[in-house]
């Protein structure tokens, strides 16, 4: 039987070095059947040179070299209208992945036909290729789309990542990036759409690296991504219930979470600020780091006001008042210890929320 063709898709901008360290895995797959597109977004570096040297060695290369900077989602798009595979991945251009991770990812979307896309655990490392920490979500193999969305609602969290996870082109159809929306979270609008008539798929193993850096697209204080993440998602549950109008309840359910998660989200930063200010160095009490320990920034006092407003303006039921009522408290009398010690144990927190 014929393999099926698999697109790794590698768009980039202004990386040349990363490029040639991200290309080695990429090019280095086990598997057989691939066309590797990389879409240059009109960088200003080496990376034409090193894109048109590595496809003189490699065949199965395609470079395209936009004419001008077509935005992140732009190009991304670009790479799903020109893939010809039965299957597409977005290998990002800084990051590594296990020599078998296709031939892992078509194996189980051929066993599971109902998948619309599946993803594996992951490592977090820094520019020296070291292990920061690793992204473990312990969910089932398969999971119906729809309560996929409903638990990705509730956590803030999916167990999808754009650059290790594998699309199957047919659940995809027309869904594309939203070029217009905020970049923060826009992946999960691209989720939730094939999640609604396909189910999700995960394998329970580390079989890609994520770099994470202060240069990284992600590299932002909760504060800012708030407004990403309140627009993105509620406008999705708005245009799902257009497409689904027998979901109210549902579509209600999720936006009602939105303030919610983005509450305890804004009081974990809030007790961030005060560990940082204090002096102390970001090492977690529990579970995995999170992205913001890693990146060990500094909230400036503008944004720390904005936090507090923020946190004002998302408060649902009287937990969360309460909440804030406390924190105001403890801030006034300068006692800010229990604020930081609920950023050391923010997984169990997290679990005791029910953000899970």
């Amino acid at each position: 039987m014929t393999e099926p063709l698999v697109s790794l898709c590698v768009p980039t901008r202004n990386r040349a070095e990363g490029l040639a360290r991200g290309l080695a895995s990429t090019c280095g797959q086990d598997y057989g059947r691939l066309e590797i597109l990389i879409s240059d977004n009109a960088s200003d570096d080496d990376t034409e040179r090193v894109c048109r040297e590595m496809a003189a060695e490699d065949n199965r290369i395609r470079y395209i070299r936009q004419p001008k900077n077509i935005g992140l989602y732009g190009n991304h798009n670009f790479c799903l209208d020109e893939s010809r595979g039965e299957f597409i991945c977005f290998f990002h251009d800084h990051d590594d992945r296990d020599r078998s991770i296709v031939s892992r990812y078509v194996c189980f979307m051929q066993e599971h036909p109902t998948v619309g896309v599946v993803c594996s655990d992951w490592n977090v490392i820094d520019a020296a290729g070291e292990r920061i920490d690793s992204r473990d979500r312990k969910v089932p193999a398969v999971v119906p789309g729809l309560e996929f969305i409903t638990r990705t609602f509730a956590s803030g969290r999916s167990s999808l990542n754009t650059p290790g996870a594998m699309i199957r082109k047919s659940a995809l159809g027309n869904i594309r990036f939203d070029e217009y929306a905020p970049i923060g979270f826009g992946d999960f609008i691209i989720w939730f759409q094939i999640a609604e008539r396909y189910a999700i798929g995960h394998i329970n193993e580390r079989l890609w690296e994520c770099l994470q850096d202060q240069h990284s697209e992600s590299a932002r204080t909760i504060e800012s991504l708030t407004r990403d993440y309140y627009i993105n998602m509620t406008e999705y549950c708005d245009a799902h219930l257009e497409r689904w109008p027998e979901h109210s309840a549902r579509a209600r359910s999720w936006r009602a979470t939105v303030p919610r998660y983005l509450f305890w989200a804004l009081m974990y930063e809030v007790g961030l600020y005060f560990r940082y200010t204090d002096g102390e160095e970001p090492e977690t009490g529990s579970g995995e780091k999170t992205l913001f320990e890693i990146f060990n920034y500094r909230l400036s006092e503008e944004q720390f006001t904005n936090a507090i407003t923020k946190l004002q303006a998302y408060r649902t039921g009287p937990l969360q008042y309460a909440v804030f009522a406390i924190m105001q408290l403890l801030i006034e009398l300068k006692w800010t210890q229990p604020l930081v010690w609920a950023t050391r144990y923010h997984a169990t927190i997290r679990s005791i929320l029910g953000l899970r």
